[in-house]
């Protein structure tokens, strides 16, 4: 079997840091005022997951605010900066280890993927020394790479991610999503994916 980690609030518990860095970043960048940060934090949870330029086309469009090239090109800058600081005090989730120690015992694939740009992606994870557990890991188009590991392989494959915009990926490729919340329910996913194959 194919098993395929979102990262964000599904390896780590970062959702809830990175949500208040994309509003702080948000804020500086494009100058919203208090009537206008409500209205990011809506975006922000409704497009969870996503790509950061997804989420930030969703939320200019809720905040009716304009965005240039060179400004959106700040905000993912600035977005990056805080996250780079931030992230390094968020911790993996206790389980994280033995779930993957285990699938791969069990013979399953495993890969990881994110909506941060590639290059932040990949450096976090070495930094993390969770790079070494999945036989590959891409950031940026959650939806293309599924597609993409779905149509080179026969084997079945399951999406385990944290967001309503996951499962709606997942749904989209057609494969299986499991949802993780918080560390039992990736504490699990070892027996639900035995109950699968069995």
């Amino acid at each position: 079997m194919i098993i395929v980690f979102d990262f964000d609030g599904t390896l780590i518990d970062s959702r809830e840091v990175k949500a208040d860095n994309y509003v702080e970043a948000f804020r500086r960048v494009f100058e919203a005022g208090p009537e206008q940060i409500p209205m990011v934090r809506v975006s922000v949870e409704h497009t969870a997951g996503a790509n950061r330029f997804i989420q930030l086309d969703d939320t200019l469009k809720r905040t009716g605010l304009k965005a240039t090239k060179e400004q959106k090109l700040q905000w993912s800058n600035l977005y990056s900066a805080l996250n780079s600081d931030a992230l390094k005090q968020v911790k993996e989730f206790g389980s994280v280890r033995n779930v993957l120690e285990r699938l791969a015992q069990s013979g399953h694939r495993l890969f990881a993927t994110s909506g941060i740009l590639p290059e932040e992606f990949l450096r976090e994870m070495n930094r993390r020394n969770l790079a070494g557990y999945f036989l590959e890991m891409r950031g940026g188009d959650k939806t293309g790479y599924l597609t993409e590991l779905k149509d080179s392989s026969e084997q079945t494959l399951i999406f385990v991610g944290d967001t309503s915009y996951d499962k709606k990926t997942a749904s989209q490729v057609d494969v299986e999503f499991y949802h993780v919340v918080c560390n039992n329910d990736l504490a699990r996913l070892p027996d639900h994916i035995q109950s699968i194959v069995q």
